[in-house]
């Protein structure tokens, strides 16, 4: 558990560090046009929301309440594996090296 932890935090780090780099020296919008426009940009935005949604249900099933849970759908939906890195890493620190716990939350 403490490696997931770990590798999370870095993957987290690693995010922050290429989104930032990212909206600072390049054109979100320019290039968003240009990613679109591809047959293989819009396969990797087809292929990231599949992900995002099987993200988003686990989430769904581990969350305690239906508020916390739906504000971690939109984050995820919004700002990606940025926000699921940070999830993992909290879900992971929260089950105390329980591996039933990580997985499902609540409900373990």
């Amino acid at each position: 558990m403490k490696l997931l932890q770990v590798v999370a935090a870095i993957l987290f780090l690693v995010m922050t560090a290429g989104l930032t780099y990212g909206l600072t020296v390049g054109d979100f919008w320019g290039d968003g046009g240009k990613i679109t426009s591809l047959l293989w940009g819009n396969l990797t935005l087809l292929d990231f929301y599949v992900g995002a949604t099987y993200i988003c249900i686990w989430v769904g099933f581990r969350e305690k309440s239906w508020w916390r849970a739906l504000l971690w759908i939109v984050l995820v939906l919004g700002l990606g594996n940025w926000t699921t890195s940070l999830y993992v890493f909290l879900a992971a620190r929260s089950a105390n090296g329980d591996w039933k716990s990580f997985f499902m939350g609540r409900r373990a």
